[in-house]
């Protein structure tokens, strides 16, 4: 499993330079619109006693997406080049959402961006990264295998997908409840400084 934890970190890791390689370019009247967009954002949650987040519907979908992806292109052979792109997209905007978030903020933005992305990340990208090493590998042996030979998906395999699926709900949980109260706490504290 080391050269799929090694295959995907790469991958990743690129995708998160690309990403803040390419926030270098947001300036001029993007930087501005993004400034303006978020202030009014944190201006509104600044004097709510409570930011609403989504509907849990859409909340789910914003969780689940990458780890299901993951999870679908491990039960294929088409994992052997989804994963590492799956990855790399993700790092890449993940970091750029980040990036963006410091360029119109500055400091504060550093902050924010860990109240937005990091609380659930915390738990969403370490979850990400076992279901798509395990998939790397299990795409690589179905890739790989002759007529008759077993299965790569074994009781291991299986049960870490279930400490996944455990580790995401506590990751909407944290998302549904913690996150809104975190934002809205610095929202007068990013405003004021």
């Amino acid at each position: 499993m080391a050269p799929a934890l090694a295959v995907l970190a790469v991958s990743f890791l690129l995708g998160a330079l690309a990403g803040c390689l390419m926030s270098t370019f947001l300036s001029g009247d993007g930087l501005e619109s993004l400034q303006s967009y978020l202030e009014a954002f944190l201006w509104e949650m600044d004097g709510a006693q409570r930011l609403e987040g989504p509907a849990l519907a859409g909340q789910l979908w914003s969780v689940l997406r990458w780890p299901l992806f993951a999870l679908l292109l491990g039960f294929t052979a088409l994992g052997v080049l989804g994963l590492p792109l799956l990855f790399a997209v993700r790092g890449f905007l993940l970091a750029y959402s980040i990036a963006a978030f410091v360029r119109a903020f500055g400091s504060a933005g550093c902050l924010l961006a860990f109240l937005v992305f990091g609380v659930g990340g915390a738990v969403s990208v370490p979850v990400l990264f076992v279901l798509g090493v395990q998939g790397l590998s299990a795409s690589c042996r179905l890739a790989g295998r002759s007529p008759g030979e077993g299965s790569p998906y074994g009781r291991a395999y299986f049960v870490r997908c279930g400490g996944c699926a455990a580790a995401l709900c506590v990751c909407v949980f944290l998302e549904r409840f913690a996150v809104p109260v975190l934002v809205t706490g610095a929202a007068g504290a990013i405003l004021g400084g």
